[in-house]
């Protein structure tokens, strides 16, 4: 499985640096490993600013339960301070105006993914949302995050779904070794 650096990641997060709402869509995508369906329906109402946390409906999330995702201080920051107040208002509308229409597409995102992907230079890279979450996935295991944690994180339902994970990157095995000092 393909994914990202976490430099291939940066230079798509500086494509996207003069556009809030993209810049937004990317680190909700790679900075907390959504899956594109749930960042289409996110509501501002959903975010705890103040605990860092989003929560996702049962109704909205894959298999039909409830989760609560992590967010941290790079991904909240990058929620623009004019729209944090607006409550039931779409995260992403399709229009970028809170309290207008239906929520951005999937097809949307994807097209957003793809552009910031290119002008980041890596056209000889198929970059898509669910490559993100993958990259985000295997970027939390090499710093360290417990498996158990990122399965809560991604809501996935069975270990053995998360694991595939370790697989990709065998190097956080190497650091947390080194990290707990055994025969030291």
């Amino acid at each position: 499985m393909r994914v990202l650096t976490l430099s291939e990641f940066d230079r798509m997060l500086s494509a996207a640096a003069d556009n809030a709402r993209d810049y937004c869509i990317l680190m909700f995508l790679g900075g907390a490993g959504l899956r594109v369906a749930e960042l289409t329906t996110i509501r501002i109402g959903d975010i705890d600013f103040d605990q860092g946390y989003l929560r996702i409906p049962a109704e909205k999330a894959k298999g039909g339960r409830e989760r609560t995702v992590y967010l941290c201080k790079q991904v909240l920051e990058s929620v623009p301070e004019t729209i944090r107040g607006f409550g039931d208002d779409w995260l992403f509308p399709s229009v970028y105006k809170p309290g207008r229409g239906k929520p951005i597409s999937v097809r949307g995102v994807q097209l957003i993914v793809a552009n910031y992907a290119r002008l980041a230079g890596l056209g000889n890279v198929h970059v898509y949302p669910h490559l993100l979450r993958h990259s985000f996935a295997v970027w939390s295991l090499d710093a360290g995050v417990p498996v158990g944690d990122l399965q809560q994180q991604l809501g996935h339902a069975s270990l053995a779904t998360t694991g595939i994970y370790l697989r990709v990157n065998p190097s956080h095995r190497k650091g947390s070794y080194e990290r707990a000092g055994m025969f030291a």
